[in-house]
């Protein structure tokens, strides 16, 4: 077994048996979406639906952040992809939140899977001002392995309170590909242009959400049509100790 996945499976089994070292909060997330539409590129064939799990783990009050992510193509019926993500965030000064990590992607069940091919490895560094109007954030990705580029995202996006325990959002954000998963030679450039809309309901620790998402793609080497997609969420979270 490869050295990295030696590593996830300890780091997992650490956190799960260590209850009396972490206060932490754990929130499962289960996503149904009608496309998997990622950065701009299709990656679900036929447009068919996705289910795609999730599980984040916040360790106390430390910053730091697990999360593990998964996706399950109603094409093939079976995951198609496995990421696990390591983060640490810190507000920097009063208004101003850094976050950085580690992301990686992996296609285990990928037929005659090779971890040097059928995984990928990312740094990334955001820096966001929640108590701004419109909230903007700027985040930067650099795959280092199989994706081989870079990616930069300016997000934005507006909540609103409706009433007690029900909200509505709009977002918006515009990608630009340096080269990331791109064939050699293609120019770099603004690459996806992204409208959402969304309504949230909480009741307790579960949030039921619904979402509506049009993507614009800007570069021809992503994709040569625009995407319309839904999703609806579903969330649970478990609080640690105080």
């Amino acid at each position: 077994m490869n050295k990295v996945i030696k590593v996830s499976i300890f780091v997992f089994i650490l956190i799960f048996f260590s209850h009396d070292l972490f206060a932490a909060d754990i929130l499962f997330n289960m996503d149904f979406s009608s496309r998997y539409i990622w950065r701009g590129f299709d990656l679900n064939p036929y447009r068919k639906p996705v289910i795609q799990p999730s599980l984040d783990w916040k360790i106390g009050q430390s910053g730091l952040s697990i999360n593990i992510w998964s996706s399950l193509s109603f094409v093939s019926k079976e995951f198609n992809e496995v990421d696990l993500t390591l983060s640490y965030g810190k507000e920097l000064t009063k208004g101003l939140l850094m976050e950085t990590g580690l992301i990686h992607y992996a296609w285990y069940f990928t037929e005659d899977f090779e971890f040097k091919d059928d995984t990928s490895h990312e740094f990334f560094v955001s820096l966001g001002f929640p108590k701004i109007f419109f909230s903007p954030s700027l985040v930067f990705f650099y795959d280092f392995t199989v994706g081989d580029g870079f990616y930069t995202q300016l997000d934005i996006g507006y909540s609103l309170e409706v009433q007690k325990s029900f909200s509505a959002g709009l977002h918006s954000s515009l990608g630009y590909n340096g080269g990331q998963w791109l064939a050699e030679g293609v120019d770099a450039g603004f690459s996806d242009l992204n409208f959402s809309s969304s309504l949230v309901w909480d009741v307790g620790r579960l949030s039921l959400g619904a979402s509506a998402h049009w993507t614009i793609v800007l570069l021809d080497a992503i994709g040569q049509e625009n995407h319309f997609w839904f999703k609806i969420s579903l969330s649970l979270n478990v609080k640690g100790r105080e």
